[in-house]
């Protein structure tokens, strides 16, 4: 269980979370919208430790981690499963030698398990042959793919976060995924997806939380969310073309 306890950050004078109060099971599939600067991505960061909220408390299975110094935050943080944005893949390593690191640096599996379970991953997310290639020789949608297989390396995580996965990416790309992000999500385990495309959320999450401003001013399911009389959520959701699939089928829920 994730809860914040009144939580607020500033970045200097913009408040982006504002006494922040919620609670996350492991298990859920939850989509944090909102526009850019309202503090989706510093929910994600807070979780992880990579920033100290101003005030409040943020628990983690019932521990205060905002007293956590980096050694106590290391046990938290093998809990989630963390894709960045940008992907992070170290630029001078191969697929292959990016998904490795993590076996090496905290795991003590021989080269000849590392091989394996290397290979394992890549083919769990579809870029096995891409094995060899640098991150440069990538596209954008194997860049992802690549990013999910590195974080999936060292550990098994309770709960997998995702900073805007689909964004820069082409619709077949961004349904491709889509379709890994849930296929990932086996054995009860959930995910929090922060993103602004309310398209790719709806495919993903069963509930929706929208930020304004570091306050939350909505929180519920599918149902809620599309019969809204909420006008900054209408607009929101107006701008971003909601109800066709870019490929005129049905996308699993």
């Amino acid at each position: 269980m994730i809860e914040f306890d009144h939580v607020s950050f500033a970045y200097g004078a913009n408040h982006v979370l504002q006494d922040l109060s919620l609670s996350i099971g492991f298990g859920e599939r939850v989509a944090v919208l909102g526009g850019s600067g309202d503090g989706k991505t510093t929910i994600l960061k807070v979780i992880l430790g990579l920033i100290k909220p101003d005030a409040g408390r943020v628990l983690i299975d019932g521990e205060d981690i905002t007293t956590r110094d980096e050694e106590g935050l290391r046990e938290i943080r093998m809990k989630f499963s963390m894709v960045f944005q940008e992907g992070a893949l170290f630029d001078s390593l191969t697929v292959k030698e990016n998904v490795a690191f993590c076996l090496r640096e905290y795991t003590h599996l021989s080269e000849e398990d590392i091989d394996r379970k290397v290979r394992d991953i890549l083919s769990m997310v579809g870029v096995e042959a891409a094995m060899h290639l640098m991150p440069e020789e990538l596209s954008g949608g194997m860049h992802r793919r690549v990013a999910l297989a590195r974080s999936l390396a060292a550990f098994d995580p309770k709960m997998f976060l995702y900073d805007e996965p689909t964004t820069g990416l082409d619709p077949i790309n961004a349904d491709n995924i889509c379709r890994l992000i849930l296929d990932l999500a086996h054995n009860g385990k959930g995910y929090i997806v922060v993103t602004h495309k309310v398209v790719d959320a709806l495919k993903l999450a069963e509930r929706f939380l929208f930020l304004k401003s570091g306050v939350i001013f909505f929180d519920g399911g599918r149902e809620e969310l599309m019969t809204t009389a909420d006008p900054d959520i209408r607009r929101f959701i107006s701008e971003l073309n909601y109800g066709t699939d870019t490929h005129g089928e049905d996308f699993p829920s």
